[in-house]
């Protein structure tokens, strides 16, 4: 016999706001209209699939209302008072990290690690002083930062794994490109943890994105703050801390000085001209510049926010380029996992400690013949 299951519209309605998933798509493949209009009743598979494909737990939508469902991080994203209900993606990435960085803390522990001098260390500093601090302990000095803008993401991320951190740059859920993060709820966030600080950049956003990104998030790392946000170079109606944050983020990428110095060199060219100038000298974006420029009174801006949004339209014409999820899987992992991470999981599982199926799981891996071709090409193997 058919057993069909009673669902409340109500924790329908829900699943339908946090789901990830294409919300048309799951209309065309379940009877959503009608179990809303509580018309007709799912069977126990087809809510067992509808759960799956939402990316919602099962059990949530037997309950008789929808779930509380909150961030289990501090919020600081912009309009953090109005921000809707969390995403169904956005829960279970922050659930991915945390599960990944209680697995890397209880793995140095073992080993002996001591606690990491730098997590916490700049939190009673001005933001001059912290973003100082930070690019010391990067070894990203503007003199050394050559390459494409992706290779100045690739030694920020790796400048943190070396100091020991743990990092995640990824556009979707455990590798699966149908569960697409979304830039405009969040573009990184910071699990602060003094041996186990975890930073993760949602790379659906243009590399210059990514590169504030990950500056604000080691801002959150040195001042000892966790939280997510939705980095805006330009808001200053964020709280103390994004404020802080935002302002260590644009002196690490742009320091003032530096700025003065090249700044000389184009002064007399115009505005667009000198952008794109020093924001290839720093490898960063366009905004980040114009904000250090205002910031810092090196150059008369006349009207500063007319000219940020003119250049915010002027980067959509350019149709900026993000970065896609494709490209060859074992590339792109370590980025997705982290190699600090990856390193740590696949010695841990050769050797016997951690069961290999667990390593797969924390690197969202399906098969034993991935993780060894992984564990080859990272020659961990």
């Amino acid at each position: 016999m058919t057993v069909r299951v009673d669902v409340a519209p109500s924790v329908l309605s829900w699943a339908l706001d946090v789901t990830g998933a294409d919300e048309e798509g799951l209309h065309r493949r379940f009877k959503l209209d009608k179990w809303l209009a509580a018309e007709a009743r799912p069977t126990l598979k087809q809510l067992q699939d509808f759960a799956k494909a939402a990316g919602v737990p099962f059990g949530y939508l037997l309950l008789p209302q929808p779930p509380a469902w909150s961030l289990p991080v501090p919020d600081f994203r912009e309009g953090f008072e109005t921000v809707p209900t969390p995403s169904a993606n956005l829960i279970a990435v922050i659930g991915q990290s945390q599960r990944r960085q209680e697995w890397y803390r209880d793995y140095a522990l073992a080993l002996g690690v001591e606690p990491l001098a730098f997590v916490g260390s700049a939190a009673e500093l001005p933001p001059l002083e912290a973003a100082a601090e930070i690019r010391s302990a990067l070894d990203f000095q503007v003199s050394d930062r050559h390459g494409t803008w992706a290779d100045t993401r690739k030694a920020l991320l790796r400048g943190f794994e070396t100091l020991g951190g743990l990092t995640v740059a990824t556009s979707m859920v455990e590798n699966n490109t149908r569960r697409s993060l979304d830039e405009n709820e969040f573009r990184g966030f910071a699990l602060v943890d003094d041996i186990a600080p975890l930073v993760f950049v949602n790379t659906h956003q243009t590399l210059n994105g990514q590169i504030f990104t990950l500056a604000h998030e080691f801002a959150h790392v040195w001042r000892g703050t966790s939280g997510i946000g939705n980095e805006d170079t330009r808001s200053d109606g964020q709280s103390d801390i994004e404020r802080w944050c935002n302002a260590v983020a644009s002196e690490v990428l742009v320091p003032r000085d530096d700025l003065a110095d090249r700044h000389a060199r184009v002064a007399s060219a115009p505005l667009v001209q000198a952008l794109d100038t020093l924001a290839h000298d720093f490898r960063c974006g366009t905004l980040v510049v114009l904000q250090a420029l205002h910031r810092t009174g090196v150059r008369r801006i006349e009207n500063y926010a007319a000219a940020y949004d003119a250049e915010v339209v002027r980067l959509r014409d350019l149709s900026e380029a993000r970065e896609s999820g494709g490209g060859d899987h074992y590339n792109n992992q370590p980025f997705r996992v982290g190699e600090r991470l990856s390193r740590a999981l696949i010695a841990d599982a050769l050797e016997g400690r951690t069961p290999i199926t667990e390593a797969m799981r924390l690197m969202s891996m399906k098969s034993a013949s991935t993780f060894d071709e992984y564990a080859r090409r990272l020659g961990a193997a």
